[in-house]
């Protein structure tokens, strides 16, 4: 077995921090034949060997393949082009599948992101930030979604700048498929990058998880416009926790589009009135090319809200608008953090609503 199938199939064991799946790597790496007791020995448990073990071959051979196709690249967590920033967030994805130039990862970059039915407000302001980013050699992260992760790109490509798309399917599923040609243009003169292998079709509960990577591998994020709803909101709740400069633009009141940046406003997000509040920001705040930082392996803290919202979910299936009476928060606000739940393995979602794992 080699080291790139090795990555691979440890890409689908769960619940191992990527600290210590790369020692079981260098471990594996070095034996003639992997069994489950040499699994074993590496700490890992029944289900882990399973899931690592019971990988169709095919599947492995599929992504293999591509791989040998021009411009297709893989990144593993100890890869030298493996963002530093995104290596600093809870569970890093251990692998990246890139298409397009993979050392803008590593690149000095701002996520910028909103609604997918974008205002011409936003689509302004989009075009007059993204420009005067791209003039100082800034890079833009986004989502390459309808609406404003899609002007967010073009706009960098228009001005001659780059631009990385991060997708929450496989690069051989590009979503939205509207996006295609955007999405071909930013291969010449960017990358589009993804956790999941290129043939994973874009599922609803990927998209939430992706979010944590815009943020991730950004040193700020610029939200132009969000409703109360929008998953722009789930990538901003990332910044926060991930420690990144948050930033969003006044909007007219009575407008129920906007009704997510005034409500990032009170919770403490940067105003956005011209490009130098973000520039000047981040250029007085610590050196923008991030060395590498130690990696603590830990288990995620809850916050208040959390813990309280946790205290709602039992081993029985609960239902959100009921947890979300019993805390007294709006159903879509509660949705934002149990999805985060989720994804940190704290709860499941089931048929009936969510349980509790630990």
């Amino acid at each position: 077995m080699n080291i790139e199938e090795i990555w691979l199939r440890m890409s689908q064991v769960k619940k191992l921090p990527a600290q210590r799946t790369v020692k079981i790597v260098n471990t594996l790496s070095q034996l003639d034949r992997i069994n489950a007791q040499a699994l074993q020995g590496c700490g890992m448990n029944e289900i882990q060997q399973l899931q690592f073990l019971h990988v169709p071959m095919n599947r492995i051979e599929q992504v293999q393949k591509w791989l040998t196709e021009k411009n297709n690249q893989l990144i593993t967590f100890i890869d030298p082009n493996y963002p530093c920033l995104l290596k600093q967030i809870y569970y890093p994805p251990l692998l990246l599948f890139v298409r397009g130039k993979r050392e803008l990862l590593r690149t000095q970059q701002i996520a910028v992101i909103g609604s997918r039915q974008a205002s011409e407000y936003g689509r302004k302001w989009t075009n007059i930030f993204v420009k005067d980013f791209v003039q100082h050699g800034i890079t833009i992260t986004s989502g390459l979604a309808l609406g404003i992760d899609g002007i967010s790109h073009k706009a960098a490509l228009d001005n001659n700048g780059k631009t990385i798309a991060v997708l929450g399917s496989g690069l051989d599923n590009v979503y939205p498929k509207q996006h295609y040609e955007l999405a071909e243009r930013i291969k010449v003169n960017g990358a589009i990058i993804s956790e999941y292998w290129p043939n994973i079709p874009p599922l609803p509960k990927q998209f939430p998880k992706r979010n944590r990577i815009i943020s991730g591998i950004s040193k700020a994020v610029v939200v132009i416009e969000a409703g109360m709803k929008s998953g722009s909101l789930i990538t901003a709740r990332y910044a926060i926790e991930q420690n990144r400069d948050l930033f969003t633009l006044p909007a007219p009141l009575g407008n129920s589009g906007f009704c997510g940046n005034h409500w990032l406003l009170q919770q403490g997000a940067y105003l956005l009135m011209e490009p130098d509040d973000v520039l000047q920001h981040i250029a007085g705040g610590l050196n923008w090319m991030q060395t590498e930082l130690p990696i603590e392996e830990s288990s995620p803290t809850l916050n208040v809200v959390e813990n309280k919202i946790l205290g709602m979910v039992g081993y029985h299936a609960t239902p959100v608008d009921v947890i979300a009476e019993q805390v007294q928060m709006p159903v879509a606000q509660v949705m934002t953090i149990l999805t985060e739940m989720e994804i940190n393995g704290v709860i499941s979602s089931t048929a009936g609503g969510y349980i509790r794992l630990n």
